[in-house]
Order: C-alpha cells, then sequence, then structure tokens
C-alpha cells in the first residue's frame, strides 16, 4: 500500500514538474552541496548562480533561484543536519519523501532524497530521483556529481564521464562538486584497470 501511494504521488510531483518547467522558470544552480561534501561548501561552488536574488539566500550558501523554492529553508537544513552529522539516512529519507510531496519544486530536495536513496543501496530510487530534480534544475552542480557517483555505482562510466565534462563546462573556478567527481572517477579507473 505504501509503495502504490509513493508511485502515485510520485507521478503527480513528476507531472508538476513538467508543467513548472514549461513555465519557464529555473535558472542557473550554484547549488548547495548534500551528502558529503558539506552543505555549505555547495554554495560557493563556482557554479553558474543566478543573478536573482529569490535563491537560498536564507544563509546556507549561494545557489540559484528555483522556480517556487527558496532553496534550503529550515525544515530541508534540518534533515540535510540528519544527513550530514548523524548519517541518519533512513530517518532523512522518511522525511524527503514528505518533503518532496510538499515542495515538488525545489530541486535541493529530490538531490537530498536521491543523495539518501543512495546511501541506502537503493539506486532505482536514486536515479528516479536525480532525474526528477535535474528536470527541474538541469544544471544543478550538486545532481550532476553525485549521479555521476551512481553511474559509477552502478557500472555505468560512459554516463559518469559524461556528467563530469557537464559539470567542467559549469564549473570554471573552485568547483567543489567537479573536484569531488573527477576524483570518484580516478578511483574507479584505479579500481577496474581502465
Amino acid at each position: 500500500m505504501k509503495n502504490i501511494f509513493f508511485t502515485i504521488l510520485l507521478s503527480f510531483c513528476l507531472t508538476v514538474t513538467v508543467l513548472a518547467k514549461n513555465d519557464g522558470g529555473g535558472g542557473n544552480s550554484g547549488g548547495n552541496s548534500g551528502g558529503n561534501s558539506g552543505g555549505n561548501s555547495g554554495g560557493n561552488s563556482g557554479g553558474n548562480s543566478s543573478s536573482n536574488s529569490g535563491g537560498s539566500s536564507n544563509g546556507n550558501g549561494g545557489g540559484g533561484h528555483y522556480s517556487g523554492s527558496t532553496g534550503y529553508d529550515k525544515e530541508l537544513k534540518r534533515i540535510l543536519f540528519e544527513i550530514e552529522k548523524n548519517e541518519n539516512y533512513d530517518g532523512a529519507l522518511k522525511d524527503l519523501e514528505v518533503y518532496v510531496y510538499e515542495n515538488p519544486q525545489n530541486a535541493n530536495g529530490w538531490n537530498l532524497i536521491g543523495f539518501a536513496s543512495r546511501k541506502l543501496g537503493k539506486f532505482d530510487d536514486a536515479e528516479l530521483y536525480y532525474n526528477t530534480g535535474l528536470e527541474i534544475e538541469p544544471q544543478h552542480d550538486d545532481i550532476l556529481a553525485y549521479q555521476g557517483e551512481l553511474y559509477l555505482q552502478t557500472n555505468r562510466y560512459e554516463k559518469a564521464l559524461e556528467n563530469l565534462a557537464i559539470l567542467t563546462e559549469l564549473c570554471t573556478f573552485n568547483c567543489s562538486e567537479k573536484k569531488e567527481l573527477a576524483e570518484a572517477i580516478k578511483n574507479y579507473e584505479t579500481e577496474n584497470n581502465l
């Protein structure tokens, strides 16, 4: 029953996402990092930050404007803390399921639910969440990096390289997301004699 409800919920969110995308919302993401790179580091990534002041000017770094979103609001920051400091992926995942239902246009929420799912080994769910976040914000640097790591975890090396190429184009100065993915790719290449 829970899976059916979640599937219906996700279908609704995807429909809303597509409609909002066609409304012209969005901007470029400077991103806030969710997960092991640190919540405060992503905002200073040097990504293409939107000049729109509607971004995440709420105290947790730079970030772009997200249609219908304020970036990392109080609830998302609380969940991020659970992930980063307590590594409580199960609890965070439950909270994030509620969060993305209530805030379907916040790409940072989709990034974090993808991250928590990936850490729990739920790779199919993580991929769906990352793709949803990228529909909202196609240049979200954190999602691109974490999706690249997911590709490596699921032995899709070429797709990880594609994400690195996108990040290289987006991030020209001090981009921690690009550096993290490049390092993960380097480790993958070493482990697999590539």
